[in-house]
Formats: C-alpha cells, structure tokens, sequence
C-alpha cells in the first residue's frame, strides 16, 4: 500500500491501533499526493479503508472550514453552524443517517487540524467514573454524554498539580477534551499573598 516498515514503526502504539483499525491519524504526516496530474508533498491525516477486498489508504489533507446545509441527512440550523465554527463542537447530540440508510445519534465536531466535519457514534464512547482523579456525578456524565460542557475541579495534572478545566468529548479525538484551564496551586499563592498584605 506504500506505506513503509520504517514509516508504521514511528507511530506510538495509541496511534497504530486507530491507524490499523481504520480511525484517522491523530497527527499530520507529510505525503506525496497526485492533484491534476501534478505531484506534490503536502501535511496531511491518514487512515485505512476497506473497499470490496482491497484495502486502501486515504488522505485528509488540510482543507478550508467550511460548514454544509447539510451533513449525513441533517440540516444545521444557524445555532449548530456557529457552535461548528467557532467552538469546533455542535455541543449537544443528534441524530444523523449512515450512507446504507441507518440512523443513530452522534457528536459531531470539527478536526482542529484538517478542518474536516467528524462524527462519532454516542455508542461508542464510555465515561471512565472519575478524570484525573476526581469521580463526575451522574449528572455529569449525562451533560458529557449529551455533548454539552462540565467544569470540573481539583483534577491532578503533571507533577501532582492541581487544576481545574472545561470538559467536553471531542469527536474529532474520539476523547474527552479540556479547556479553560486554571492552575489551581497558582491561585491559592495568589490567596495567601493577598491575605498577608492584608495582615500587614
């Protein structure tokens, strides 16, 4: 499929199991690519797909964000199209049709790399009960699994470092994704500081 041993060796594990169970690529790699009988190298995902008995790779390159009328048999409406744009999230669930006729409710997001429009299934992604060391409510987990927004606090970062953040799945990432980021530690300093410029 020319794709050489040395280039699959290079991907983390994480990495070659999505690429070989046909997901796309997590980062941009630099590919040649045919475009009107001219050659070019060009950053871009790649991903595997089966296609009678072949299988083949496909590219997604880098392209300009553009939102449809329509996506997989749903029409956005103008508050879906501006949450796709500058949110890069729809932010909540809704139902879309697979190309065999099937419907099922999915997170639709925007890949913050290729600009390409991704859905993922609400099936297919499971909450673990607690993120960076702070267990989410049912409550919760019903907004994450809607599509919608928790902040969460006292979450445990690199080095032990107590943080706070927006999550949110990201279908691009087939993830949870955080951001609004504030450390936590920085902030008490912060506290103390001005409590003993009080004191004084």
């Amino acid at each position: 499929m020319a794709i050489k041993k040395d280039f699959i060796e290079k991907m983390d594990q994480r990495e070659l199991n999505d690429f070989l169970n046909g997901f796309r690529s997590q980062k941009l790699y630099t590919v040649n690519a045919s475009i009107n009988d001219e050659n070019y190298r060009i950053p871009a995902k790649i991903r595997l797909q089966q296609e009678g008995d072949e299988i083949k790779v496909r590219l997604h390159p880098i392209q300009r964000l553009h939102i449809p009328d329509q996506f997989m048999g749903h029409t956005f409406n103008n508050d879906e199209k501006a949450a796709l744009l500058n949110d890069r999230n729809i932010g909540n669930v809704i139902e879309l049709q697979d190309l065999n006729g099937k419907k099922d409710n999915y997170f639709i997001g925007v890949d913050t790399k290729t600009n390409e429009i991704i859905p993922l299934k609400q099936k297919n992604i499971t909450l673990s009960d607690s993120i960076k060391g702070v267990s989410l409510s049912e409550s919760q987990k019903k907004t994450l699994m809607e599509g919608g927004k928790v902040s969460l606090d006292g979450m445990t970062g690199k080095n032990d470092k107590k943080f706070s953040a927006t999550l949110q799945v990201d279908p691009a990432g087939r993830t949870i994704s955080f951001s609004d980021f504030k450390q936590e530690k920085a902030q008490n300093q912060k506290q103390d500081k001005t409590e003993t410029v009080k004191k004084k």
